[in-house]
This record gives C-alpha cells, sequence and structure tokens, in this order.
C-alpha cells in the first residue's frame, strides 16, 4: 500500500480554491494502473507510517510549511514538490509517472469530507472537473492532457516564460477552457512579457505577476512615464501586479539598500496612480532576512483594495506599536537615515500630489 500526503490541499479551508496536487495525482493513477497497488491519502495526524511501502509527502507552494515529527522520522517517507528544493521541480526518476495522465479519483473521499465541512458544491465540482498541467519535467516537454470545455487549467510550473510558452498557451486556449490560472505567479524580467502576457485573453487576470525589472534608479521615471497609459490600463486597485522584495542577500546593507530601491519604485507607480503592491519573496531554507517582519507588513500594506482607509495610511501608520516593526525601522534609519521620509508617504498623498523625486 501506497500513501500519499498533499499537504498544500491540508491547508485550504472553507473559503478557499482546491487545488489537488499534480503529482499526488499521477503517483495515484500510476500506482493504481501500472502497479496494481492500492493508494490512500493521509492527513497530517497519521502515526502508523510503518504500514506503508511508500509515503510521498509532497507540497508545491509550501505556505506554513511545516513537516509533523513522525514524517521527519520515518525511513519510508519521501518528499516532493518544488517547496522541498528550493523552487525547483525535479522530475521523477520513473519519467513514465510524469508522463501519466492526472485523475483526480484519489481525493474523492476528502471531497466529501470537505463538502461536510461545509465547502460549496460548486467549489468542490470545481475541482473535480479542473484541469492540471505541468508544462515541463526537466527538459522534457508533457503533453497537454484533456481539457473539459468552459472548466479551468491550472498550471504548476514555477517558470513561465519557457521558449514555447505562447504555443502552450494557444493550444490549451484551442480547447475553450473558462480561463488559465498559476500555482505561482508569473515573474516578467522584461515589459515586454508583461504585456505580452496580458495580450492572452485566456491567462486569468486575477493571477499573481511579479515585475523583476531591475530598472536602474535613473530610468524609473523615464520608463513610467512612458509606458502610463499601458500601466494604468492594466493595473487596478485589485490587480495582483507586484515589485519583488527577494530576500535573498548574505550582508543586512543589501537588505536596506533593496528595501530604499523598491519603496522608491513604488512611489513613483503610486505618484502616477498606478496601483502597484510589492510581492515580499520567502526566503529560501537557510536564508535569514533582517527585515522580514517589517517588509511582509510593507507588502501587506500595499494591497490597497482591501481596506479603502488604507490609501491614507502611511508605513509609520502601518507599523504602529509593534516592537518588532518599529525595531527593524530602526535598523534601517539609523544605517541610512534619509531613508526615514519613505514611511511617511500614502498612497492618496502621493497621488494628489503627482510626482516622486528619487
Amino acid at each position: 500500500m501506497v500513501g500519499l500526503l498533499d499537504y498544500d490541499y491540508l491547508q485550504s479551508t472553507s473559503t478557499s480554491i482546491i487545488i489537488p496536487n499534480l503529482e499526488i495525482m499521477k503517483l495515484a493513477t500510476y500506482y493504481k494502473t501500472e502497479e496494481n497497488q492500492f493508494c490512500r491519502l493521509l492527513t497530517l495526524e497519521e502515526q502508523e507510517l510503518d504500514t506503508y511501502e511508500k509515503i510521498y509527502f509532497f507540497s508545491e507552494t509550501g505556505k506554513k510549511l511545516l513537516v509533523p515529527e513522525q514524517f521527519l522520522r520515518a525511513n519510508n517517507v519521501i518528499f516532493g514538490g518544488s517547496a522541498f528544493t528550493n523552487g525547483k521541480y525535479i522530475p521523477f526518476d520513473n519519467e513514465i509517472i510524469d508522463y501519466t495522465i492526472p485523475r483526480i479519483a484519489v481525493y474523492k473521499e476528502f471531497l466529501k469530507q470537505k463538502y461536510n465541512e461545509g465547502i460549496k458544491t460548486k467549489t468542490i465540482s470545481h475541482a473535480l472537473d479542473d484541469t492540471y498541467y505541468r508544462n515541463y519535467a526537466g527538459k522534457n516537454r508533457l503533453p497537454i492532457p484533456p481539457i473539459i470545455p468552459k472548466k479551468r487549467v491550472y498550471l504548476f510550473d514555477r517558470d513561465f516564460f519557457y521558449p514555447d510558452w505562447q504555443y502552450t498557451i494557444e493550444k490549451i486556449s484551442y480547447r475553450k477552457p473558462s480561463g488559465i490560472y498559476r500555482i505561482h505567479p508569473i515573474i516578467c524580467n522584461k515589459l515586454s512579457q508583461f504585456f505580452d502576457v496580458r495580450a492572452q485573453s485566456k491567462i486569468a487576470r486575477s493571477n499573481e505577476i511579479i515585475l523583476d525589472l531591475e530598472v536602474p534608479t535613473d530610468e524609473i521615471s523615464y520608463m513610467i512615464k512612458h509606458f502610463k497609459n499601458q500601466f494604468l490600463a492594466d493595473i487596478v486597485l485589485n490587480s495582483k501586479v507586484y515589485i519583488p522584495l527577494k530576500s535573498k542577500w548574505i550582508t543586512k546593507d543589501k537588505y536596506y539598500k533593496e528595501l530604499i530601491y523598491t519603496l522608491n519604485l513604488l512611489y513613483s507607480f503610486w505618484a502616477n496612480n498606478i496601483p502597484i503592491r510589492i510581492y515580499l519573496v520567502e526566503p529560501k531554507i537557510g536564508v535569514q532576512n533582517p527585515l522580514y517582519e517589517l517588509e511582509k507588513a510593507i507588502s501587506q500594506w500595499t494591497a490597497l483594495d482591501q481596506h479603502k482607509k488604507k490609501s491614507d495610511k502611511t508605513l509609520i501608520d502601518r507599523m504602529g506599536n509593534k516592537k518588532i516593526l518599529k525595531d527593524q525601522y530602526t535598523m534601517i534609519t539609523t544605517a541610512y537615515p534619509e531613508a526615514d521620509t519613505l514611511f511617511k508617504q500614502s498612497y492618496n498623498e502621493l497621488v494628489k500630489r503627482g510626482y516622486w523625486r528619487i
């Protein structure tokens, strides 16, 4: 018997979209059809782990990832999914598994349980009928699975801009899904990539897009002025378009400089009434971000659509009396006193002023 654990699925709530793990579905289909073995979905409370020949513990997003001790101690547990590999998908040694068509059947009992917990019938129906697809396993391009017209397609690749990405989108769009959704944000290193994505009508507007552009400071104003009309047409209060804070540096000074640059870039957009947000990239395993709590609060503060009053709030307002935020604010303003003014701006004030001088 083979045990399968979908960590991300177990974190779903009565209000969240249920997205089953693609590789868990492939494993269940493979073991049933190719090896005639019974597969069972497990919970985090499972204790009798030695009754299983193998247990696959998978997480794709890694949100709130905390592996129970009994799974860490067990010798028969195989951890998989990009949450365990610093964002890189590692194909199966047996490539037949990657080529297997994913089937939702292994989730049906859990979906019944979710229904009994109060999740809407429509949400359950979507989980059963939507299509889940990983475009590449290593260098191998995988075939597009069957797609039910007017149902959603979820793409699992972390990378989006493969050389043939437009061909893939066209092939999926030809099968008339209701929309194409991403498990992970679309990271654009060029503005042309952003506008190319927006030109694809089947790519859902609700997908998260990160503009990782690294524009030189003296060119920011020119870029925004040149593309202002396109930005205004594409980025509104509820758009999930971001600029990143990367949490990847070695020294504190690098973190200070990145935050200063990013806030200057943010305010340049805001001064032109373009409500772009900040996306805090979670640190990789072993990386310590000295400004993590402050940057997390900043990213939440930039989600202006959640509370209308937030448009009048500055970062000083957002910090309140929280000691850890105040301490991290003091760290950066002690090192760079001129950064203090960055914490005293609001969206509405910048829009009213109409400019931001870096």
